[in-house]
């Protein structure tokens, strides 16, 4: 076979993890078994993975416009984050410290989401922008090299198509996939008539869907109803956007059932779906997308303040959520849920660190669940997701020799080199300008 010119070889690679599989992603029994080569390489040609074999494969079959020595290192595909919530205003930091000593007088700063959205209303669009690609650069750091981002902090149709044309300016090595999160929650100007916003939101659905990709619904007690989520999801469907939910976070509201009834891409929390709501799931092809970060950040695992003193956390054991997820048979995904309320974390490694200790799970679960799953949960499995040819060249060179020392470290930015599309983007854990 006659010698090919690569743009690029990264050779030298102490293990070489691939996370092959199907682009709808992998479930079952297959999750627990990640595909790894010790003394690996690839090519690279056009953005794009020409070959992934051993070092002496590769040297054989390959001259190279650029050499890369990954100096004996893991080397992993980039890894793809399904759900955040990117473009906003303000800090709610101060709220988050009462929660956490459960000291008298944070009473004024209680509102949550609704605190974000008055800020995010009166922010200058460079301010907002500026900070986008500030945090863009950090998760590009920390080895993300997709990202889903929503809207969500407008309530108001002017904010909420703002939020989408910033998204849509944000000039960035990461691939942004914007979804159209309008019923997020009800806004204060609408608790007491939910079905009036809802109208507003499927008002507003024309205009998003030239901006989005997805609509995303909470469906949850403190969203909207099932029938609610409904309504709007069917409206968005037919004006050909993708539907994702924020389902079943604080409360089985049959948030599970209702991905599957709209055939979602996703079903995002599921801390309170039920088996019967996880196996419909499975069956309508919906991802599980959870988030250990926010069970991190908002302490769900340990006992919670109250007017009476500390009682025992309520919230589900979730590494039976993650378990019921899996043995449903649903592709399960992880992702940050990067937001400035209940998990502000930009670092996937963060999710799967956290992830192992929360959840309980393997390592090889958890690659897969933030490479070749994540995608696949964006209809990006296809071309990303995995190190193998024909895919996107989304490629991270780790500072540590295996894949299990990412998740047993924490703490710390394990990355050294990231490339998007075969260009580098990220160098000694820097990302470049």
């Amino acid at each position: 076979m006659a010698r090919q010119t690569a743009d690029l070889v990264i050779e030298n690679i102490g293990e070489l993890v691939t996370c092959a599989g199907p682009a709808d992603g992998i479930c079952g029994d297959a999750i627990r078994t990640l595909e790894t080569f010790t003394g690996g390489a690839l090519a690279v040609t056009g953005g794009v993975i020409a070959a992934v074999g051993t070092g002496e494969e590769i040297s054989n079959g390959f001259d190279a416009r650029e050499r890369v020595d990954a100096g004996g290192n893991l080397v992993t595909p980039g890894l793809v984050d399904p759900h955040s919530h990117l473009v906003y205003a303000g800090s709610r930091h101060d709220e988050w410290e009462f929660k956490v000593t459960g000291r008298e007088g944070g009473a004024d700063l209680q509102g949550g989401i609704h605190r974000s959205v008055g800020w995010t209303r009166a922010a200058a669009d460079d301010d907002m922008r500026a900070q986008a690609l500030a945090d863009l650069d950090e998760m590009a750091a920390h080895g993300t090299t997709t990202l889903e981002a929503k809207t969500g902090y407008g309530l108001e149709r002017e904010t909420e198509l703002r939020l989408l044309r910033l998204t849509a300016s944000l000039e960035h090595p990461i691939e942004i996939i914007p979804t159209f999160l309008g019923a997020h929650v009800p806004p204060r100007e609408f608790l007491d008539d939910t079905d009036a916003y809802v109208d507003l939101v499927i008002d507003m659905l024309p205009a998003a869907a030239e901006l989005a990709e997805y609509c995303d619904v909470c469906c949850d007690p403190i969203g909207f109803s099932r029938d609610q989520c409904r309504r709007i999801g069917e409206q968005a469907k037919a004006l050909g956007l993708g539907i994702r939910v924020h389902s079943d976070q604080t409360g089985d509201a049959e948030g599970g059932f209702l991905s599957a009834e709209l055939g979602a891409a996703s079903a995002d929390h599921a801390d309170y779906t039920t088996e019967a709501g996880f196996q419909a799931m499975a069956a309508a092809g919906t991802a599980a997308i959870l988030f250990p970060g926010v069970t991190y950040h908002m302490m769900e695992m340990v006992p919670a303040f109250t007017e009476g003193g500390l009682a025992p956390a309520e919230k589900p054991f979730m590494p039976e959520v993650a378990r019921r997820a899996l043995d449903a048979g649903c592709v399960v995904a992880l992702s940050t849920d990067y937001n400035p309320g209940s998990c502000p974390t930009l670092s996937m490694q963060a999710t799967m660190q956290t992830a192992a200790r929360l959840f309980r799970l393997g390592y090889a679960e958890i690659w897969h669940m933030s490479t070749l799953n994540a995608a696949a949960s964006l209809g990006r499995g296809h071309d990303r997701g995995s190190l193998e040819p024909g895919k996107r060249a989304d490629i991270v060179i780790w500072r540590v020799p295996e894949h299990g020392m990412v998740i047993h470290r924490f703490g710390t930015n394990l990355v050294d080199t990231v490339f998007i599309g075969g260009e580098k983007v990220v160098a000694e854990g820097r990302a470049l300008a």
